[in-house]
């Protein structure tokens, strides 16, 4: 397309394909209702939920857990309400035991001091992940038969968030489960997720149903297929003024022809089939610019990472570390300033340059998102 942008959203119709495709190990997701009332379970991959049905499948190998909820526990929805504690538990179903590893970082906007920009749970939960500085580590944890493991916990006061990445390597099928309790108590956890019939329970709350095919914004609770989606882009650069630009973090419904969102391999009856948003999952990005070679002149190149969303009612369109050639930057997106420069190349006749970006997509992102590589004039 002819122009640059500077920064400036590119026009939709325009954008591309972004190559590449999924990787990576399954993830779970519990976000299906992000606004949690009380005690109960929220999701499980081992049975399915009482009210809300799925379809039990189990995890084992390399696999992800990402988790995001907001207790709301006052009647008037104006706080002062109970706090709640979530758990994350690991369960053992086989006739031996497991040996389990579990790395990844759960924070409450209490801890954090709020949910301001560069701050918040769903921006630093996005920096250790994507840096491996995991507040939590449990290391070759051995879980005997019929046995549970409780591999994080927080206590989440009312109107206060909480957002949570975790990287799992089990040696054989586990039961995860993400439960809302009363107590601090092991045993509240495992029977509202694994007692009895009548003394399970399911957590009361804002339990969304996606539609058919599912809306831009569905919840997800389930697990989804991959944990990145990984792309090498190939240029041969042009003289300028001119742009081209891909389209990243898609879903169904969202006016794009490609999907990238993630298929469910397992859900909650009603929540997302996809992994719409696709929180908690990585974007691994290679730009590989080469000079055309159809003129002498240098090609001044830069490459943006923008978010697409024009509400001027969002707080944040994206909020969270990003690796640049592995150096950490901040990728901020607001209404006004929606894109970051992730890199400025000069390319003589004959010269190639690569550049990759990573981040994982923190909560309260909003979607879809755009590279965009520019060349500017001579």
């Amino acid at each position: 397309m002819p122009g640059v942008l500077g920064g400036e959203r590119p026009d939709r119709t325009a954008l591309r394909p972004l190559p590449g495709g999924g990787e990576g190990g399954p993830m779970l997701v519990s976000n299906n209702p992000e606004l949690v009332t009380g005690r109960g379970n929220l999701y499980n991959n081992a049975r399915p939920l009482l009210t809300r049905g799925g379809t039990p499948v189990r995890l084992s190998g390399v696999f992800g857990v990402y988790l995001h909820h907001i207790v709301d526990t006052s009647t008037a929805g104006v706080g002062g309400g109970p706090a709640l504690f979530l758990s994350l538990l690991f369960s053992n179903p086989n006739a031996t035991p497991v040996t389990i590893t579990v790395r990844g970082t759960g924070l409450t906007q209490t801890e954090t001091g709020g949910l301001g920009l560069g701050n918040s749970p769903d921006y630093r939960v996005s920096e250790d992940a994507l840096l491996d500085t995991p507040e939590e580590v449990h290391t070759d944890v051995v879980i005997e038969p019929a046995r549970a493991f409780l591999a994080w916990q927080r206590q989440v006061n009312d109107r206060a968030e909480v957002d949570g990445r975790f990287f799992v390597t089990s040696s054989a099928p586990v039961f995860v489960y993400v439960v809302a309790t009363d107590t601090a108590a092991l045993n509240e956890a495992i029977t509202l997720t694994s007692g009895p019939p009548e003394q399970r329970l399911d957590a009361p709350g804002d339990y969304r149903i996606s539609g058919d095919p599912p809306p831009p914004f569905g919840r997800e609770a389930g697990v989804y297929e991959h944990d990145t989606w990984r792309s090498v882009v190939d240029l041969d650069v042009p003289t300028g003024p001119a742009h081209t630009g891909f389209v990243v973090n898609t879903a169904t419904g969202s006016n794009f022809a490609q999907v990238q969102a993630f298929p469910a391999l397992a859900h909650l009856d009603g929540s997302a089939r996809e992994a719409v948003g696709m929180y908690g999952n990585f974007y691994d990005l290679t730009v590989n610019l080469r000079h055309d070679g159809r003129s002498s002149t240098p090609r001044r190149v830069r490459v943006w990472f923008t978010s697409l969303s024009t509400d001027a009612a969002l707080s944040r369109l994206w909020d969270g570390k990003g690796l640049v050639d592995n150096i950490p930057i901040d990728v901020r997106h607001l209404p006004m300033s929606p894109s970051t420069l992730i890199g400025e190349r000069t390319l003589s006749v004959g010269a190639s340059s690569t550049l990759r970006f990573r981040a994982m997509v923190p909560g309260l992102t909003s979607i879809p998102q755009a590279l965009v590589v520019e060349t500017l004039d001579p």
